[in-house]
């Protein structure tokens, strides 16, 4: 794509390169909309301050709902894997967490929210937070599906006081940390200035060269490549 610069010769190019086919983004934005309203009718049943909204007529609409968008975040993780297992399987494999990972946690503070733009180690398709957020994604999906099916059909399944308890407990926990993650990835992907591209690619599938080469570098060169620029950063101290 190329651009002029309003009141100049100048011109700007930008090479996109694909990075989400339209399926990854079709289930990112349908797992984003179910997450959503469960996100806030479960905050509305759990919590002790908005009892009022999680009794009577008002409960049973919040309940309602709840279950009609879990089961649209039940079954989009596993439309995905049905539709492109190829696909799924290579991105799970992508969210190993490796020596790389380590470093870019150890820098991602400075790096990201205190402004010290240093050498960070190389990534992939995924970098370091994507994997974090991602695995947290799938282990709390998990958590949600068996907890959240055991407390639907507690009365059918006869659990015990205490295993519904337990369930109960597992549920909030799961859903505690899920939304943390959830927060820090809405801030990185559409408030901070150096990571907006990560929204476009998951917007139109494609994110630039320039973005790719610094911030998912293995993916973009190649991991022997990057490693060998990242080392090279590191003695020219940048």
């Amino acid at each position: 794509m190329t651009l002029r610069v309003k009141g100049s010769k100048n011109v700007l190019r930008i090479r996109w390169i694909p990075r989400y086919n339209l399926l990854e983004r079709a289930m990112h934005w349908l797992h984003t909309a179910t997450f959503v309203p469960l996100a806030i009718t479960g905050f509305i049943l759990y919590t002790p301050w908005l009892q009022s909204l999680a009794q009577g007529d008002s409960g049973q609409l919040v309940r309602f709902w709840h279950r009609v968008f879990s089961i649209g975040f039940g079954v989009v993780p596993i439309a995905y894997v049905i539709f492109q297992p190829r696909r799924a399987i290579m991105s799970f494999k992508e969210f190993m967490i490796g020596a790389d990972d380590i470093e870019w946690v150890k820098n991602a503070v400075p790096y990201y929210l205190l402004g010290k733009h240093g050498a960070m180690p190389p990534q992939g398709r995924f970098n370091t937070g994507e994997k974090m957020n991602g695995l947290v994604m799938i282990m709390t999906w998990i958590v949600f599906a068996i907890s959240g099916l055991l407390m639907w059909f507690y009365n059918v399944l006869n659990l015990s006081p205490g295993l519904f308890q337990w369930t109960v407990f597992l549920h909030d926990v799961a859903f505690i940390v899920s939304v943390c993650m959830f927060l820090v990835h809405f801030f990185l992907a559409v408030i901070h200035p150096l990571m907006w591209q990560g929204l476009v690619s998951m917007r139109f599938g494609y994110t630039s060269a320039a973005y790719a080469a610094e911030h998912h570098a293995k993916w973009y060169y190649g991991e022997k490549r990057a490693k060998e620029m990242y080392e090279q950063a590191l003695k020219e101290g940048h």
